[in-house]
């Protein structure tokens, strides 16, 4: 048990320190922002690391103590804890690079025939009742890049949950015409004040209220969001009023859904992906 759990905070480490590491060098690189700026870009960064660490840290001590010794119970909880906050880590690392490598010109897509019903039912059902769905009834496919479009959809159901000032309301949805499939995430949270609405895809930018003091992240997953959407060429949109909600729009042109035939297979293919 001590060996694996030495593993497992070693490569979490390792996880936090290359995404710590590679992305403030290009962030500053990249920058030229006044002293203040650059440090609390800094201090957001390593706070950001810190916490999933700490958990992390906490979790393997426990483990490792006679508390959890003949408890199989608290040794499942704490298992979960350092898996989950194992995969917050591997999230933000990944973040990070793919916003370095789109800043480079050098971000990959690995496009692939998506089910976008199916995809949207997958990661609904890693929310609660708060979240409703309401699909376009004919089967769709597009062209995307799976992961990042699942990042995404994840980026912007999380966006809604953090910006809501009360328990969550936010329904995704799809519509599918002659301009191509909309999928659009709209929440009853905060809202946005219009003059900050063309900021919001900037790294690092947060929209400050005062109901969400403690908003965790480090202000990156709009602008990744973003990045992704451009990398497919689609757009994105934004509708926003203070109080009142937000709506998050992605544009998926006619170029990018495939062909399927009455029975919902694409053509071509004997077999959906």
């Amino acid at each position: 048990m001590n060996s694996v759990l030495e593993g497992v905070t070693l490569v979490t480490l390792f996880l936090a320190l290359q995404g710590l590491i590679g992305f403030t060098i290009w962030w500053f690189l990249r920058q030229r922002q006044q002293p203040p700026a650059q440090t609390e870009v800094l201090h957001s960064i390593v706070h950001e690391f810190q916490t999933p660490i700490s958990a992390i840290r906490m979790a393997v001590d426990i483990l490792d103590s006679p508390i959890a010794r003949n408890h199989p119970e608290r040794t499942e909880k704490y298992v979960r804890i350092i898996r989950e906050e194992t995969e917050r880590l591997q999230h933000q690392v990944e973040t990070m690079l793919t916003l370095a490598r789109a800043d480079r010109n050098t971000l990959v897509l690995n496009p692939e025939p998506v089910h976008i019903q199916h995809l949207l039912q997958s990661v609904a059902e890693r929310h609660g009742d708060y979240l409703t769905l309401q699909l376009a009834p004919k089967d769709t496919y597009i062209l995307a890049d799976r992961l990042h479009l699942t990042n995404v959809l994840y980026n912007l159901l999380d966006n809604a949950i953090k910006y809501s000032a009360d328990d969550p309301a936010i329904t995704l949805l799809t519509k599918v015409d002659t301009d191509g499939l909309t999928i659009t995430v709209r929440d009853k949270g905060v809202g946005i004040p219009p003059k900050l609405v063309a900021q919001i895809f900037q790294p690092f930018f947060r929209v400050h209220d005062r109901n969400q003091p403690s908003v965790k992240g480090f202000g990156l997953g709009l602008s990744y969001v973003q990045r992704i959407v451009q990398a497919h060429n689609w757009s994105i949109w934004v509708k926003s009023a203070v109080g009142q909600g937000s709506e998050f729009m992605i544009q998926v042109p006619p170029k990018s859904i495939l062909p399927t035939t009455e029975q919902g297979q694409i053509m071509g293919s004997r077999k959906a992906s």
